[in-house]
C-alpha cells in the first residue's frame, strides 16, 4: 500500500495583528540561508582579493586598496572569521544575549544607538568632497550665493535644509557651512539608527535577528551622505526607511496609515525622484482597505489627512516636478555616451556600466548581492509575503532609477544617486536574512557574520572618505587604470582634482589636473582654472600660453585679459602686456587698472631708450 507524501515541515513567524504570509518550509528557509550564506563568502573573497589587483574594475569593493592595511585586514578578519560555522555559532550566544538586553530595554535601544550613530559620522568627516555636487553645494552655500541659479531643480525642503539653515546659523552664531552641514548629518545618522530599530521591531524581530536587521540596514555606504554632503538626497534616504517601516505598521498591525502618508507628502516637497514612493503607499493603502477590521474609516479625520496630504503636496509640486523633467533630467538620462551607443535600452549594459551597476550596490548595500539567489533559493513564500511585496513595491522604482540613469559624473562619483536604491536593497536583504536564519534549523548564528559584513566595508568607506590623501590617490588610479572611461568623465573628474588640489594650495598638483582636464574638455573655465594654476606655482610663461589660448575663444573676457597682461608683465614680455592691456579699456573704457599698466610700461620705455650718461 502505497504512503501518502507527508508535506515539508514548515513553521509560521509571527506577523502581527494581520496575517501576512503562509507557512515557511524549513527547507526551502534552509536553502535561501545556504545560498545567503555562500553570497557572505564569495563577497568576502572579492573583497580580499581587491588589494591585489591593479585594475579598477571592482572598484565598490576595493576600499581596503585605499586605507592603512592594517585597518583594512583587522576588520576584514573581523567580519570573515565568523562565516566559519564553528566560530559563527561560537559567537552567537554573545549576539543574543545582547539582543536580549536590547529588547528589555527600548530606550536604552533607541538612546545608545542614535548617541554612536551620530558620532561615528562625526568622527569621520567627508575631506575628499568627491561624490556629486559637493564643492557645488558647498561653495553656494558659503558664499551666499543664489541656490535657484546655480542648482534651480531644488525643491523648498532641500533648499530650507541644505541651503537657509546654514546660512542662518553663519548669520547667527557664526557657525560656518562645513561645520552645519556636519551637524545636520549627525542627526541624521542617528534617526536613521532609530528607524532601523522601527524597521525592525515593525517586522517583529527580537534578539539576534533585530540587532541583524539593524546592522545590515544601518550600516552601507549611503552612511557617507550624513558626513558634511549638502544635498536632498540623504533625507529622501531616510524617507525611503521610513515609509518601510511605517508601511509594514500599516500591513502588520493596521496602525501607522497618517505617518507614512505625511512621509511621502514630505518626499515630494524635498526632491523630484520622490515619486517612487508612490507604489509602496499605493500597496499600504490597498492592504489597509481589504484587511478585516480595517483601519480605514470614512469618516475619521485621520483618514482624510492621510489621503489628502500626499495628494495637495503631488498637486503643488508636480508641475514644478515635471518641468525639471522635461528641461534638466536629460542629462541623466540621455547624456552624450547613451546617443552614442544607440539609445536608452542599448546603452543600459554597454561598456563597463555592468560592472559599474555591480560596483555601485556593492559599496552602497554592501550584502545586497546575495540577495537574488537568497529570493530564488526561497521560492513561493517570499514571493508571497506582505512584507516581501511591499519592500519590493518600495525598491522597483529606485532600481527601475539605477537601470536607467546615466549620472554625467560617472557611478564612480555620482553614486549618491543610487543611495535610495541601496537602502531598499538593504531592506530586503535584513528581511531575508531574517525570516531565513529564524525558520531554518540550525541557521540562527548566521545574524553575527551578516551583521559584521556590512559594518566592516561600510567602517572602511568613510575612513576612506576621511582620508584626504588615499583618497585623492583613489580618485587617480581610477583615472589611470583600466576599464578606459568616456571623455566626458575623464574631464570632469580631472576637473575636480585641479579644483581640489588648488583648494590645499597644491599648484603643480592643480596646474597638471587642469591640464588633463582642458586637453579633453577645453572650455572657458577649465582654461582659466589652468592658468591660475600655473600663475601661481610661478609658471608665468606657461601661464601665458593658456591666457593667449583663452582669449582667442573668449575675446570679451576682462579677466582672460587682465591675468595675460599679469603674467606677461611677470615674464617681461611688455608687447604682449600692452596688447592684453588695450583690450582691457577696449572691453572697460578708462579702467584703472588698464591705464596703471600702460602707465608702467609707458615708464619703463622712457627708462629704455633714455640716452645714458655722457
Amino acid at each position: 500500500m502505497a504512503t501518502r507524501r507527508q508535506p515539508p515541515e514548515s513553521v509560521r513567524v509571527e506577523s502581527g495583528r494581520f496575517q501576512t504570509h503562509v507557512a515557511a518550509s524549513r527547507v526551502s528557509a534552509g536553502r535561501a540561508a545556504m545560498a545567503l550564506w555562500l553570497g557572505l563568502v564569495v563577497l568576502a573573497i572579492v573583497r580580499a582579493m581587491a588589494p591585489f589587483t591593479h585594475t579598477m574594475w571592482g572598484w565598490g569593493f576595493d576600499t581596503m586598496r585605499f586605507v592603512p592595511s592594517g585597518v583594512g585586514w583587522t576588520l576584514w578578519a573581523i567580519a570573515a572569521l565568523p562565516l566559519l560555522p564553528w566560530v559563527g555559532r561560537r559567537l552567537a550566544p554573545v549576539m543574543e544575549a545582547v539582543g536580549k538586553r536590547f529588547d528589555r530595554s527600548q530606550p536604552l535601544a533607541y538612546s545608545i544607538s542614535a548617541v554612536l550613530a551620530a558620532a561615528l559620522v562625526w568622527v569621520f568627516p567627508d575631506r575628499l568632497r568627491f561624490v556629486g555636487d559637493f564643492l557645488l553645494r558647498f561653495g553656494t552655500a558659503e558664499r551666499a550665493l543664489k541656490p535657484s541659479a546655480l542648482f534651480p531643480q531644488a525643491l523648498p525642503l532641500d533648499v530650507l535644509l541644505h541651503y537657509g539653515i546654514p546660512r542662518l546659523f553663519d548669520g547667527a552664531v557664526h557657525m560656518d557651512v562645513n561645520t552645519t552641514a556636519r551637524l545636520l548629518g549627525s542627526i541624521e545618522a542617528a534617526l536613521l539608527a532609530g528607524l532601523a530599530i522601527a524597521f525592525a521591531r515593525a517586522l517583529g524581530q527580537r534578539g539576534s535577528f533585530a540587532l541583524a536587521t539593524v546592522a545590515i540596514v544601518f550600516w552601507g555606504g549611503y552612511l557617507g551622505l550624513f558626513t558634511g554632503y549638502g544635498k536632498a538626497i540623504a533625507e529622501v534616504t531616510l524617507l525611503t526607511v521610513a515609509v518601510a517601516m511605517f508601511g509594514l505598521r500599516v500591513i502588520r498591525e493596521g496602525r501607522g496609515l497618517v505617518e507614512l502618508s505625511l512621509c511621502v507628502a514630505a518626499g515630494f516637497l524635498l526632491h523630484r525622484s520622490t515619486l517612487g514612493l508612490i507604489p509602496a503607499l499605493l500597496v499600504c493603502w490597498a492592504f489597509a482597505l481589504r484587511a478585516q477590521g480595517s483601519p480605514v474609516r470614512r469618516t475619521a479625520p485621520a483618514t482624510w489627512i492621510a489621503a489628502g496630504a500626499p495628494i495637495v503636496a503631488l498637486a503643488i509640486m508636480l508641475p514644478r516636478i515635471l518641468g525639471t523633467f522635461a528641461t534638466m533630467d536629460s542629462v541623466h538620462f540621455t547624456p552624450p555616451e547613451v546617443v552614442r551607443n544607440g539609445g536608452i535600452l542599448a546603452a543600459m549594459f554597454a561598456g563597463a556600466r555592468p560592472a559599474d551597476l555591480v560596483n555601485v550596490v556593492g559599496l552602497l548595500s554592501p550584502l545586497a548581492l546575495a540577495l537574488p539567489f537568497g529570493l530564488i533559493a526561497l521560492g513561493r513564500w517570499g514571493a508571497h509575503a506582505r512584507e516581501g511585496t511591499l519592500l519590493a513595491a518600495l525598491a522597483l522604482p529606485w532600481l527601475a532609477m539605477l537601470l536607467l540613469i546615466h549620472p554625467p559624473q560617472g557611478m564612480f562619483r555620482d553614486w549618491d544617486d543610487f543611495c535610495a536604491a541601496a537602502i531598499t536593497l538593504s531592506m530586503m536583504t535584513a528581511w531575508l536574512l531574517s525570516l531565513a536564519a529564524r525558520t531554518a534549523r540550525g541557521w540562527s548564528w548566521l545574524c553575527l557574520p551578516a551583521a559584521l559584513a556590512a559594518i566592516a566595508p561600510s567602517v572602511l568607506w568613510l575612513a576612506h572618505n576621511a582620508d584626504l590623501r588615499r583618497g585623492l590617490t583613489r580618485i587617480e588610479t581610477y583615472l589611470s587604470e583600466p576599464p578606459p572611461r568616456s571623455e566626458e568623465e575623464r574631464a570632469k573628474t580631472w576637473d575636480f582634482l585641479g579644483i581640489r588640489y588648488a583648494q590645499l594650495d597644491l599648484w603643480d598638483r592643480s596646474a597638471h589636473a587642469m591640464e588633463q582636464a582642458a586637453a579633453l574638455a577645453p572650455s572657458p573655465r577649465v582654461l582659466l582654472q589652468w592658468a591660475l594654476a600655473e600663475q601661481t606655482r610661478g609658471n608665468d610663461l606657461g601661464a601665458q600660453a593658456v591666457y593667449q589660448r583663452l582669449v582667442t575663444i573668449t575675446p570679451d573676457d576682462w579677466r582672460a585679459w587682465y591675468g595675460l597682461a599679469f603674467v606677461s608683465w611677470r615674464a617681461t614680455d611688455p608687447a604682449e602686456c600692452r596688447r592684453a592691456a588695450n583690450a582691457m579699456l577696449r572691453l572697460k573704457p578708462g579702467d584703472p587698472q588698464a591705464t596703471a599698466i600702460l602707465e608702467q610700461l609707458d615708464r619703463a620705455d622712457s627708462v629704455r631708450v633714455a640716452p645714458g650718461p655722457r
